[in-house]
C-alpha cells in the first residue's frame, strides 16, 4: 500500500510531471465511468494552467476555488498550482458570507467556479466548463514546470468549532515532507474534495504516484464501490465511519483487505470493535491535524487488538506529554501534548494570538491532553479546553464518552457542558442508540454513575442521530441547545 518516498525539494507539480513520464498509463483518478491516467491528468492540468494564465492568473496570486465536482476540482486545484498560484477552497456548501470572509482573509480577488450560482459578487468569477477539462485531457502537451518548492501550495482551514476558523498556509516542500508519513494506496474518501481529508489524499497520491477513487453521484454502497474500483483504503473520520456501520448491515462488509481510516482521537476500543465486527478487516487510526499531517498511527485487525491508543509516533516525529511548564512527564501521567515534525506549519495566517498559543519554541501544541502507555503508544485524553469543572471537580468529556460506550445499546456518545451560575459546568451526555435497541435516559445515567461516580454526567439525553457540521464533526452547539430546551440538569450526583 506504500510507494516510494517523495523528494522533499520537489513541488506537487514536479511529482505529477515525473509520474506522467515514468508511468504514463498508471491510474491517478479512478471513477465509476472512467479512469484518468497520469498522462491524462498531466495534460488536463497543463491545459487548465494555460487557461488560467490566459484569464490573467499570475504566479503568487491567491485564488478561491468553489467546485463541487470532485474530478474537476482536482484538475483545477492542480492547474492553479501549475500556474504558480495558491488556492483556498471556498466550499460550495458554505453560506456566501462565510466564503466571502475566507476569500477576504487570504486576499483572494478571484474565484474559479463551475456553476454561476457559486460565484461571489465581490470577486472576479472565472467560470470553467467541465467539458473543457475533458478536452484538455485528450490533448498532448509539453512538460509541466512547477513553481519554486518554497512557494505556497494551498491554505487549509480548521473546523472553526471553537470560533472563527484558523487558516494554515501550506508550502509545497513542507507538504511533501508530511506526505512521507502518509499511508497510501488506492484511497476512497468519504468526504468530497472540498474537504481537507479528501484534498490531502489527492495531493498524497500525486506526490507518491498512487491513486484516488471518487464516489459516484448514484451513491453506490461503499462496499460495492470499493470492490468495483479496487479500493485499498477508505479515508474518513470517526463520524463518517460511524455511518458505515448501518450501511454495511444493509449492503455487506467492505471487501477483504480494505482498511478503514478513522482519523481523530475519539475512536474508542468499543467503537473499533464494532467496525471490525461489522464493517472491515482492518481499522487504521491516525492522530493527525492540518498543521503537521500524521503524527501517530495504529492499525488493528481483530477485536482482540482493539485499544483506545492512537499508536506510536512515526519515526522522526517527536511527541512529548508535558506539564504546564513544558517539563516532560513519565508514561501514565496525563499532560499537554507537544509535537515536532518535519513539514510542520509555522503558524496561522493573520492570527498572532493563535500562533503564539499553539506554536512555541519549535513545538506545535494542538491543545490536546494525553498520556503514554508503558509500551510507548499515545492515548489522547481529549481537548485541554474541553475539561469541565463541576463544583471544583475536573471532568474530561472523553472519560464520560468511554464509560457510556461500554453499554451494549450505545452506538455513539458525546459529552459536553452546560453552563450553570451555581455549579460551573454541568456535564451532559448525548447518546445515539444501536439500531433496533431501546434504553431510557435514567438507566444510562445510572450506568455511567456506577462507572464514574461523582464524575458522571448529570443528564443523558437520547437523540436519533448525533448532529454534525459541514466538516463531519459533532455540532456541540446544537446539542447544547437541545439539552437546554429539556431543562437544566442538577449539579449534584443524585
Amino acid at each position: 500500500m506504500t510507494r516510494g518516498r517523495p523528494t522533499p525539494a520537489a513541488t506537487v507539480v514536479d511529482h505529477l510531471q515525473r509520474h506522467a513520464a515514468e508511468q504514463p498509463d498508471a491510474p491517478a483518478i479512478v471513477c465509476v465511468d472512467r479512469t484518468v491516467s497520469y498522462r491524462e491528468l498531466r495534460d488536463g492540468v497543463a491545459g487548465c494552467a494555460a487557461w488560467l494564465k490566459a484569464q490573467g492568473i499570475e504566479p503568487g496570486e491567491r485564488v478561491g476555488l468553489s467546485i463541487a465536482d470532485d474530478r474537476l476540482h482536482a484538475i483545477v486545484a492542480l492547474g492553479l498550482a501549475a500556474a504558480g498560484a495558491t488556492h483556498v477552497v471556498l466550499p460550495t456548501h458554505d453560506a456566501a458570507r462565510a466564503r466571502r470572509r475566507t476569500a477576504e482573509r487570504v486576499g483572494a480577488r478571484r474565484v474559479v467556479v463551475a456553476l454561476p450560482a457559486h460565484g461571489l459578487a465581490e470577486l472576479d468569477n472565472l467560470a470553467i466548463d467541465p467539458a473543457r477539462a475533458d478536452a484538455w485531457a485528450g490533448e498532448r502537451r509539453g512538460e509541466l514546470r512547477g513553481p519554486d518548492a518554497s512557494s505556497l501550495l494551498t491554505f487549509f482551514t480548521t473546523s472553526g468549532t471553537t470560533g472563527e476558523a484558523k487558516i494554515i498556509p501550506v508550502r509545497h516542500d513542507a507538504f511533501a515532507r508530511q506526505t512521507a508519513r502518509a499511508r497510501v494506496g488506492r484511497v476512497l474518501s468519504l468526504t468530497p474534495m472540498e474537504h481537507a481529508i479528501a484534498k490531502r489524499q489527492l495531493l498524497y497520491a500525486v506526490i507518491r504516484g498512487s491513486s484516488v477513487a471518487l464516489r459516484d453521484r448514484a451513491e453506490t454502497p461503499i462496499a460495492q464501490l470499493c470492490a468495483r474500483l479496487g479500493v485499498d483504503i477508505i479515508a474518513s473520520n470517526a463520524a463518517r465511519s460511524k455511518d458505515l456501520i448501518g450501511e454495511c448491515l444493509r449492503s455487506g462488509r467492505l471487501p477483504p483487505g480494505v482498511e478503514l481510516t478513522a482519523a481523530g482521537s475519539h475512536t474508542t476500543a468499543a467503537f473499533r470493535c464494532r467496525l471490525l465486527e461489522g464493517v472491515c478487516d482492518a481499522v487504521q487510526v491516525t492522530y493527525s491535524m492540518q498543521e503537521c499531517g500524521s503524527v501517530a498511527r495504529a492499525v488493528e485487525r481483530t477485536p482482540d487488538e482493539a485499544t483506545s491508543t492512537v499508536g506510536r509516533p512515526h519515526p522522526g516525529v517527536e511527541v512529548v506529554v508535558a506539564d504546564p511548564d513544558g517539563t516532560p512527564l513519565p508514561a501514565g501521567e496525563v499532560g499537554e501534548i507537544r509535537i515536532r515534525a518535519s513539514g510542520m506549519a509555522e503558524g496561522y495566517l493573520d492570527d498572532d494570538e493563535a500562533t503564539a498559543r499553539h506554536f512555541r519554541d519549535g513545538w506545535f501544541l494542538p491543545g490536546d491532553l494525553g498520556t503514554f502507555t508503558p509500551e510507548g503508544a499515545l492515548i489522547v485524553q481529549g481537548r485541554a479546553d474541553d475539561v469541565m469543572i463541576l463544583n471544583g471537580i475536573k471532568i474530561a468529556p472523553i472519560e464520560i464518552e468511554r464509560a457510556l460506550e461500554r453499554h451494549p445499546v450505545v452506538r455513539a456518545v458525546v459529552a459536553f457542558p452546560l453552563r450553570s451560575p451555581v455549579h460551573g459546568e454541568v456535564p451532559v451526555a448525548a447518546v445515539e442508540l444501536v439500531d433496533g435497541f431501546a434504553a431510557d435516559e435514567h438507566t444510562l445515567q445510572r450506568f455511567a454513575r456506577d462507572v464514574l461516580g461523582m464524575r458522571a454526567p448529570r443528564r443523558v439525553i437520547i437523540v436519533p442521530a448525533l448532529p454534525t457540521n459541514a466538516q463531519g464533526k459533532i455540532d456541540l452547539g446544537r446539542l447544547a441547545e437541545l439539552a437546554s430546551s429539556r431543562g437544566t440538569p442538577a449539579g449534584r450526583a443524585g
